[in-house]
Parts: C-alpha cells; sequence; structure tokens
C-alpha cells in the first residue's frame, strides 16, 4: 500500500510525523510532500526510512498567477509517486488537490486537524462543494465528524480518527524550579495557559486570538476578587507572524493584572514544569483535543472551553471541568471551582491521564487509520 502524504509545514505537524512513522513501520509506504525537502522535519521523515519528496499543494491566493503552474506540479507528482491513496491534513492543501486532480480517479483522504474552517459558512461550503466521489473524511474529534454528516456527507465516507502520541506523554520530575523562577510562593495557587498566541483571523471576523488568551486575563481578573492567592501565568510564544499580536496581549495584561501575571516566553521544559502548575487553562475559541490532550496526559487538573474536540477527553467533573466559549465569567466560575476544590480536580485529572493514554496511544491511533486505508481501497 503507497500513501502520498501532504503536509503545507516543515516547521510542525508533529502529529502527522508521528502517523507517519507508525504506519512506515507497520508495512504501508509512504511517501511525504513538504514545502522543502531538506528543511526541518524532512530530516526526521527521512531518518525514519520514509522518501519525502518537494512540493508546495496550498492554494496560491495571494499568488493567484501561480494556480496552473501549481495543478501540473501536482499532477505531475501523483503520476510519478503512483499512489494507492492520497492523504491530506491542511484545508488549503486539501482544495487545491482536488481542483488539480479532477478526473484523475485516486482516493482522497482528508484527515481533519480541527473544525476550525467548518465554523465559517464560506469555507465550510468552499471545502465541500469541491469534493468528488474519490474524496473521504476522517474527523479528528467527534464533533468535526458530526458536522460533515449534518451538512449531507454520506455517514459512509466519514471516519473519526485522532491523532496519537508517539509515545505515552510522560512528567518529568518537577524541582520546583518554576516556582523558584518566578518566585512563587507555596500557598499561592499557579492557574496557567500553555500555548502558542496565534493573532486574529480578520477575514474569518475574529476579534481576539483563536487561543482565548484575552478571555483566560479577564477570568483571572475576576478570579481574583475571590481568591487573592491565584497566580496566573502564560507559557508560550507567538506562532508563525504573530508576534506583535503577542506584545499586544502582554500589554493588555498588564493593565488589567499588572505585576501579578507572568510571561514566561517559550520554554523546551514543558514537561517539567507543568506538574508544577495547579491549574491548566485552554480557553480555545476552536480547538480539536488542543492542549487539553497534554495537561490531561500529564495528569494536570484541566479546564477547557466546551468546543471542538475538548469534549471528548475533558468529561465535566469527571476528567475536568467544560464552560463556555468566549465567557470570561463563565471561565472564572470554572477556575474559582478548580481552586476551591483543589482535590477533587487533581482526582478528576489522573481519571483524565488514564483516559488519554489509552485513547491516544499512536498504535491505537494509527492503526485505525491504517485500517481507514483498507476499507476506502476496498470500497
Amino acid at each position: 500500500m503507497r500513501i502520498l502524504q501532504v503536509v503545507k509545514t516543515n516547521r510542525g505537524a508533529a502529529w502527522a510525523y508521528n502517523q507517519a512513522d507508525w504506519l512506515c513501520k507497520n508495512g504501508v509506504e509512504v511517501i511525504t510532500v513538504l514545502p522543502d525537502e531538506n528543511d526541518g522535519y524532512a530530516q526526521k521523515y527521512k531518518a525514519s526510512g520514509m522518501k519525502v519528496v518537494r512540493g508546495d499543494w496550498s492554494l496560491p491566493l495571494s499568488k493567484p498567477w501561480m494556480f496552473f503552474k501549481r495543478i501540473k506540479e501536482i499532477k505531475k507528482q501523483v503520476k510519478e509517486t503512483a499512489p494507492d491513496l492520497i492523504h491530506l491534513h491542511f484545508v488549503t492543501n486539501v482544495i487545491m488537490g482536488r481542483l488539480a486532480l479532477r478526473g484523475v480517479h485516486i482516493p482522497r483522504l482528508f484527515q481533519v486537524p480541527g473544525p476550525l474552517h467548518l465554523e465559517s459558512p464560506v469555507f465550510n461550503f468552499a471545502e465541500r462543494r469541491v469534493s468528488t466521489r474519490d474524496d473521504y473524511w476522517a474527523g479528528a474529534c467527534i464533533k468535526t465528524c458530526n458536522i460533515y454528516k449534518e451538512k449531507g456527507i454520506d455517514e459512509k465516507r466519514v471516519y473519526l480518527a485522532y491523532y496519537g502520541n508517539a509515545e505515552t506523554i510522560r512528567a518529568e520530575e518537577p524541582d520546583g524550579s518554576l516556582r523558584r523562577q518566578y518566585g512563587i510562593k507555596d500557598d499561592e495557587t499557579l492557574v496557567a495557559m500553555v500555548s502558542y498566541f496565534y493573532k486574529p483571523k480578520k477575514h474569518m471576523g475574529q476579534t481576539r486570538g483563536l487561543k482565548g488568551h484575552e478571555d483566560f486575563i479577564d477570568a483571572v481578573s475576576l478570579a481574583l476578587e475571590n481568591n487573592p492567592k491565584i497566580r496566573p501565568m502564560i507559557v508560550g510564544n507567538a506562532w508563525d507572524g504573530s508576534e506583535q499580536y503577542e506584545q499586544e496581549v502582554i500589554k493588555y495584561a498588564k493593565n488589567k493584572l499588572g505585576d501579578k501575571v507572568i510571561f514566561t516566553g517559550y520554554r523546551n521544559d514543558v514537561k517539567k514544569i507543568y506538574p508544577e502548575i495547579d491549574i491548566a487553562v485552554h480557553p480555545s475559541h476552536s480547538e480539536n483535543l488542543g492542549g487539553a490532550a497534554e495537561s490531561l496526559a500529564l495528569g494536570v487538573p484541566t479546564i477547557a472551553t466546551n468546543i471542538g474536540g475538548f469534549p471528548d477527553i475533558v468529561r465535566h467533573l469527571e476528567t475536568g471541568y467544560l464552560t463556555e466559549v468566549k465567557n470570561p465569567q463563565k471561565l472564572c466560575e470554572a477556575i474559582c471551582y478548580m481552586t476551591d476544590n483543589i482535590d477533587d480536580a487533581r482526582q478528576m485529572a489522573q481519571k483524565g491521564k488514564k483516559l488519554t493514554e489509552a485513547m491516544l496511544d499512536i498504535s491505537v491511533t494509527a492503526k485505525c487509520v491504517k485500517n481507514i486505508y483498507e476499507d476506502i481501497l476496498n470500497k
């Protein structure tokens, strides 16, 4: 079985690599298309014995004169690699690939990393409109699968396929260095966001960042009135050109919270510092499983908004706390509940740890994808 996998970035998408690596080790030939055949994750693919070819399958919206040239390149690439199935992960690659391969009857699987584009009527319609009988979908959360079915996609063409972890995420032994570094007292409750900064997408009507940093700041500002021992922290840096937005958020937080809030910037020791966090908060406006999969896997009490794939793993008052999206008041209530009931919160987190370890084990999730390949090809 030969699969042509299309990935739009060399920098990220570790989940795509982890999945392809397992598939390669279990009898599937994976050829991966990346913008650069030598940079970033290209080296990891090659080291795992997978072939990498250079190609750009993104829609050239800012360079429309490239459209027909890109169609020609995609067709040539598919002809040369002769895949049994084409596996795509990003909506811009999916739409471009479908347009380029009209009349080329090779099955295409879109493993949908999250429901963001489906929440926009324009992108939702456009993505489905260009599909043909050669297209199949694998939502990476239940919400995504349900949206496609509700929009009229035959349920036999829709699968559920989580992105898994290459190995069980294990916390490193904490040494208290995070609290010492920032002078956090033993009686203070460390409430933190661990996330990159994603600037608002104005073309989708967003006024606040996708990860909900401003909502977190507003909620903590309210929660401090109830519990002055809360210490807010934001871990992470700007992602892909969002540096100005990051600075705007820092300024907003300083105006609301003064010196109470801590910004750590990028950390390469997240597994080590996570156990020092008392409550992890994920106030995203749109998400798949997101950072909640990491905080729960590390056994950290978790709050998340009731959107996307969060409810798949954050089960309200069982493995964590679900709250309303874009509602700082409700988020404040969640923070107050978890800090006031910290022992219960820790018990929930342990249940969440067991759930994510079982659900997101790469041998489970990647085998599911392999089964999907076989089912599609048998059809």
